[in-house]
C-alpha cells in the first residue's frame, strides 16, 4: 500500500454525541489507517483513500472531550454504568497505528484514566500488537476486538491478522488489565453465514469465554463495491441496495430486521442475549 502520512494540528475539534460504542466520539488523534480492509468495505477509503492524518495538538483534542462532558449528564447505560465512555479511535485502529502517534498510546490512555469521570474505548483488528499493561490504572480501559468468520475475512480483509489469532488475545488482554469486548463488525449476510458464524461463536466461547459484544451490519458504497474483486462483490451483494443518491449501500430495512433476528437466535445458542450491548 502506497500511503501518505501528514502531521498536522487539526482544526476539527468537535466531540460528537454517540449512543453505540461510547457516549461520545473524540476528535481524531489519527484519521486514516493502514489496515487491510481499507480497499473493500471500510468507509475511510471513501473519504481518505490511503492518506493518513496524524493530529499533533493532543491537548486540544482531549480538552474538547472534557468541555463536551460538562454538558452531559451520565446515567447508567449500555456504554457503562459509571463512566462516560469516549471512543478515541473511531476513524482508525490506534493499536495498529501506535508508532505514528504524537504521544505514546499509554500516555494518551492515561489522560482518560486520570480524569475522574471519563474512560476510553477503542476497536482493533490487531490485538496481538497491544502489549500495554494497564493493571495499575484507576479504571479498566476498554478494547473491542473485531471478529468475523475467516471465510469472508480472507476475501474482505486478506491482509489483516487472522481471526483465529485474534481470539486467544482476548484473555491475554484481560490479564493485562483491559476490559475486553467483542466487535462483530461488519456483519455480512451471505449464503452460508449461519454455518460460519456458528463456528466462530463456538471458537470464541471455547477459547475466550463469554464477553460483551456489539454487532454492526455492513454498510458500503456503490463506488467502493465497483472497485472490489468479483469474489468480494459476490459476498457483499446479498439483498444489497443503494440507499440514496449519495451511493451508500445498505441491506433493505425489512430484510435486515429479519436477518438481525436470525443472528440473535443463532447467538443465543452460545451466549446470553444480554451480552449484546447493541445491534444494528
Amino acid at each position: 500500500m502506497n500511503a501518505e502520512i501528514k502531521h498536522q494540528n487539526t482544526k476539527t475539534l468537535v466531540t460528537k454525541d454517540n449512543n453505540n460504542s461510547a457516549n461520545c466520539i473524540a476528535p481524531n488523534l489519527v484519521y486514516g489507517c493502514f489496515g487491510g480492509c481499507v480497499d473493500t468495505y471500510c468507509y475511510m477509503s471513501r473519504y481518505n483513500g490511503h492518506r493518513v492524518f496524524v493530529n499533533e495538538n493532543v491537548d486540544d483534542i482531549f480538552n474538547s472531550v472534557v468541555e463536551w462532558e460538562k454538558g452531559f449528564t451520565k446515567v447508567p447505560d449500555q456504554q457503562d454504568p459509571v463512566y462516560t465512555m469516549v471512543d478515541i479511535a473511531c476513524n482508525t485502529d490506534l493499536v495498529l497505528m501506535q508508532r505514528y502517534l504524537p504521544e505514546p498510546l499509554i500516555d494518551y490512555l492515561k489522560r482518560y484514566d486520570n480524569h475522574p469521570t471519563l474512560n476510553s474505548t477503542m476497536a482493533t483488528k490487531y490485538p496481538s500488537l497491544l502489549k500495554l499493561d494497564v493493571k495499575k490504572f484507576n479504571k479498566k480501559p476498554r478494547v473491542r476486538v473485531s471478529l468475523m468468520p475467516q471465510r469472508f475475512a480472507d476475501v474482505l480483509e486478506p491482509k489483516m491478522q487472522k481471526v483465529a489469532r485474534r481470539i486467544p488475545e482476548i484473555n491475554r488482554l484481560k490479564d493485562l488489565g483491559w476490559e475486553v469486548h467483542v466487535n462483530y463488525s461488519p456483519l455480512v449476510f451471505y449464503k452460508k453465514w449461519k454455518q460460519d458464524y456458528s463456528e466462530l461463536f463456538k471458537m470464541v466461547k471455547d477459547v475466550a469465554g463469554v464477553n460483551k459484544c456489539e454487532v454492526i451490519a455492513l454498510t458500503n458504497h456503490a463506488n467502493q463495491m465497483a472497485r472490489s474483486s468479483d469474489q468480494a462483490r459476490e459476498l457483499m451483494s446479498l439483498s444489497y441496495e443503494v440507499k440514496n443518491s449519495s451511493g451508500v449501500m445498505r441491506y433493505p430495512l425489512k430484510h435486515k430486521t429479519r436477518l438481525l433476528e436470525e443472528f440473535k437466535e443463532l447467538y443465543s445458542q452460545y451466549f446470553d442475549l444480554n451480552t449484546i450491548r447493541y445491534i444494528f
